[in-house]
């Protein structure tokens, strides 16, 4: 669980940021799991595409301020206007739907490419799906997910 102080160390970081930017951006801060925090900024600040960088950015400065006050690693997910959200919403609606064809096909399906804590989460909601495996290829920006019937492809078995 995310002590308190994480929480108030993370909106201080926040608040003096856009602060400086002269920015006035509302945030919303809620527990991520057992062990992250998730930050929603409100408003028309960091929407657009090209900006993610910079969000990233940010997301990693504030990570390592809660770092340096607490003395410990805290998962921290930043987003803007629920982005984040919305596209974890549809890679668990594609997850659940892509493996139920795996299971009702019994055929090997891959994803289109995508970042590495995309793929994490395709991987983390099929964990426990029964009749489907699942693992990465390929390398670099071409990195995939693949889910298999369990007992192998197409063939029944490897």
């Amino acid at each position: 669980m995310i002590p308190d102080e994480a929480r108030k160390e993370a909106e201080t970081f926040l608040r003096a940021v856009f602060g400086m930017l002269e920015e006035d951006v509302l945030f919303e801060i809620d527990s991520e799991g057992n062990d992250g925090l998730y930050v929603n900024l409100v408003g028309n600040v960091l929407t657009l595409p090209e900006e993610r960088p910079v969000l990233a950015a940010l997301e990693h400065l504030l990570r390592g301020a809660v770092h340096r006050k607490m003395g410990a690693d805290f998962e921290i997910v930043l987003d803007a206007n629920g982005a984040v959200k919305r596209r974890r919403a549809e890679l668990i609606g594609l997850a659940l739907s892509k493996a139920e064809d795996v299971v009702r096909e019994r055929k090997r399906v891959q994803l289109n490419a995508m970042p590495a804590h995309e793929r994490r989460m395709i991987h983390e909601t099929l964990a426990n799906y029964p009749g489907v495996r699942t693992y990465s290829i390929g390398v670099g920006d071409g990195r995939r997910v693949v889910m298999e019937p369990e007992s192998g492809p197409e063939s029944g078995g490897e």
